[in-house]
């Protein structure tokens, strides 16, 4: 199934699939559902960095800074074939000092000061492929953007 950014928001999730619950759970802080969603040796790949997070409290820990960006997710694909999917969307969201934070804790490559950066809106493309483990949960994302046109999206 296939859903746009037309009939997809918080309220109307019956056509959910497992990554999306878990976006969406993220966006509105609700990290009760976003565990649920979560294998506890879950996987998530980043590219184009190849930065591998291993774990459930780990992935729990980047979707919480990630929540801090008052993000409004414009879906534009949300597919779940057995148990591998794809849920592609544009990740639109503004720059907070929690986010900034704990960005300069990983060694994030900000493209200026990175507390000029606080307030600044941001619109990427993005796209998870996953795969589910035997009880229905994530156990492997790859999630695939272009980190270099958020960078030149900030002023």
């Amino acid at each position: 199934m296939s859903n746009d950014a037309s009939n997809q928001n918080a309220e109307n999730q019956s056509a959910a699939t497992p990554l999306s619950t878990l976006i969406w759970a993220a966006v509105s802080g609700d990290m009760a559902t976003v565990e649920t969603q979560l294998a506890d040796d879950v996987e998530w790949d980043i590219m184009p960095y190849d930065h591998k997070i291993t774990g459930k409290q780990e992935v729990i820990s980047w979707m919480r800074a990630g929540s801090t960006s008052e993000k409004k997710p414009e879906v534009i694909n949300d597919v779940l074939a057995d148990k591998w999917g794809v849920f592609e969307y544009w990740n639109v969201g503004t720059a907070t000092r929690e986010l900034i934070e704990f960005g300069k804790k990983r060694g994030w490559p900000f493209p200026k000061d990175p507390n000029d950066l606080i307030g600044q809106k941001y619109r990427v493309a993005q796209c998870f492929v996953y795969h589910l483990d035997n009880d229905g949960r994530i156990d492997l994302m790859r999630q695939y953007l272009d980190a270099g046109s958020v960078w030149a999206q900030f002023k």
